[in-house]
C-alpha cells in the first residue's frame, strides 16, 4: 500500500476534484476502494534538480513491464544524436520480429515483410503505442543483435549507477521471449527486466532532460502509421477517461508478474516532476492519488535564508554568514522538513580565533520525511574576520557594538 494517510489521500481527492474538477468520477469512485491505492512502490523527482520529494520502497528491484522502453528510446535517441543512425533510416526487421507483430496479445501494429518502417515511425509506436516488436527491431538496429542490445541497456545503467538488471528491449519476459527467439544465453525461462522505482524514474530524467523532444511524442492519444492507428496506453492524456491536464506523458507499463506500472510526467507549480508507481491494482488511479495528494500539500518554496546571524558556539560571539546554496526546495505543508545544525569550524582556546573568507562554520541538514532524502546547506563566512583577543575575550559578555564584538580583516 502506499504509505499515505488514508483519510488525507481521499480529503485530497475531494478537495482537489471539488475546486479545479481535474478529474472524473471514476477516478474518485476508484480512490475509496483499497484496491486503488495499492502499489509495490513510488517515487517522484522534481526532473530539473532531481529533488526527490516522496518514495517508497524505492531501491527494491521490481518487474517493469513495458516502462523498460525508456531505456531502449534512451539509447535509440542517443544513436541519433551520435550520428550512429537517423530518423529516416529504414529499419531492417527480423522475420521472428515480423511475427510477433501479428500476435493480439502482444503487438499493436502488423509489420508485414512488404512494408518498411522508418526509425522515427517505429519510435513513435513504441512510445505512444508501446510497441514490443517496435522497441525489439530498434534495439537490434541501434546494437546489430538484441543480445548487444541488452548489453547497452545494462552497461547504461551501470554508467548511471542504477539498481537495475535488463534482459528484454521491450519489457515481456522470457515467457514470452522464448517463443520469438529472443531469450538471452544463460537467462531462465522466467527471467524478466527488474529495475527499482529510484532507477525508472531516473531513466525517465535523463531521456526528458537530454531529449525533451520524446514530450511532444509522447503527449499524443493517437499516432498515424502507414495505414495503422495506433493509441497511446497512457490513458490520463486528454481526452481520456483518467485526463489530468497537468500531464503530458510518459509511458505505461503492464504484465502479469509486473502488474499495472506507470511513469507519469507532469507540471506543478511550473516544475517538470515525474511520478512513478510499480505494481499497481490499478493502471492510473494510484498515480493519479499520488500527484493529487502532492499537489495539495507540496509547496516550492524558500526553506533556509540566503544569510544568517551565527552564534559561534562556547562565545557571546555572532557572525554572519551566506550560503550559495539554492534555498528554494519542495516543502510538504503536513511532514515538513526537519533541520539539524552542525558546527564545522573548531573554537580555538588558547589563541585568536581567525576565520578566513569563504570558511564553512555551519552545516544544516535538511530532512525530508517523505522521501528520507537529506540536504545539507553549508554557510561560509563572506569576508575573512578575527574575533578579538583570546577567548575569555570573546566568550565574555560584550557592552561594545556588534562591529567592536569582530573585526574584518583589512
Amino acid at each position: 500500500m502506499l504509505k499515505l494517510i488514508k483519510q488525507r489521500l481521499v480529503w485530497g481527492l475531494v478537495l482537489t476534484a471539488t475546486v479545479s474538477g481535474v478529474l472524473s468520477c471514476n477516478v474518485a469512485a476508484h480512490a475509496t476502494s483499497s484496491k486503488a491505492d495499492e502499489v509495490k512502490a513510488a517515487y517522484v523527482m522534481d526532473a530539473k534538480s532531481g529533488q526527490v520529494v516522496y518514495a517508497q520502497n524505492a531501491d527494491q528491484k521490481l518487474p517493469i513491464a513495458s516502462l523498460s522502453k525508456l531505456m531502449t528510446l534512451y539509447l535509440v535517441e542517443r544513436a541519433i544524436e551520435h550520428g550512429q543512425i537517423k530518423w529516416t533510416d529504414a529499419v531492417p526487421i527480423r522475420k521472428n520480429v515480423r511475427k510477433m507483430a501479428t500476435s493480439a496479445t502482444l503487438s499493436v501494429m502488423p509489420m508485414p515483410a512488404k512494408e518498411t518502417f522508418t526509425v522515427r515511425e517505429l519510435f513513435a509506436a513504441t512510445l505512444v503505442g508501446s510497441s514490443n516488436s517496435g522497441a525489439i527491431a530498434l534495439g537490434e538496429y541501434v546494437a546489430g543483435s538484441n543480445d548487444k542490445f541488452i548489453k547497452l541497456m545494462n552497461q547504461q545503467a551501470s554508467k548511471w549507477h542504477l539498481d537495475a538488471s535488463f534482459i528484454s528491449a521491450s519489457g515481456l519476459d522470457n515467457t514470452d521471449l522464448k517463443n520469438y527467439d529472443l531469450k538471452i544465453k544463460g537467462t531462465s525461462d522466467q527471467d524478466q527486466n527488474l529495475v527499482s522505482a529510484r532507477a525508472v524514474t531516473t531513466i525517465a530524467q535523463h531521456l526528458i532532460d537530454a531529449y525533451p523532444d520524446v514530450i511532444q511524442v509522447a503527449n499524443q492519444r493517437s499516432v498515424k502509421i502507414h495505414k495503422y492507428t495506433v493509441p497511446t496506453s497512457v490513458e490520463i492524456l486528454k481526452g481520456a477517461e483518467y485526463y489530468d491536464p497537468r500531464v503530458h506523458g510518459l509511458k505505461t507499463g503492464y504484465t502479469n508478474q509486473a502488474g499495472a506500472c506507470l511513469v507519469a510526467t507532469y507540471r506543478q507549480n511550473g516544475h517538470r516532476m515525474i511520478a512513478t508507481t510499480l505494481g499497481g491494482a490499478w493502471q492510473f488511479t494510484a498515480n493519479n492519488n499520488l500527484r493529487l495528494m502532492l499537489k495539495t500539500t507540496e509547496q516550492y518554496k524558500q526553506v533556509v535564508p540566503k544569510s544568517i546571524n551565527y552564534q559561534i558556539p562556547g562565545t557571546q560571539t555572532k557572525v554572519r554568514l551566506v550560503t550559495k546554496y539554492n534555498s528554494k526546495l519542495w516543502v510538504n505543508s503536513k511532514q515538513p522538513m526537519t533541520q539539524t545544525k552542525i558546527a564545522l569550524w573548531p573554537l580555538h582556546r588558547t589563541a585568536p580565533n581567525y576565520l578566513a573568507a569563504n570558511t564553512a562554520v555551519l552545516k544544516l541538514r535538511l530532512t525530508d520525511p517523505l522521501s528520507g532524502t537529506a540536504k545539507e546547506v553549508i554557510y561560509r563566512t563572506p569576508e575573512a574576520l578575527t574575533m578579538l583577543g583570546p577567548l575569555q575575550w570573546a566568550t565574555a559578555p560584550a557592552k561594545r557594538t556588534t562591529t567592536g564584538t569582530y573585526a574584518f580583516a583589512k
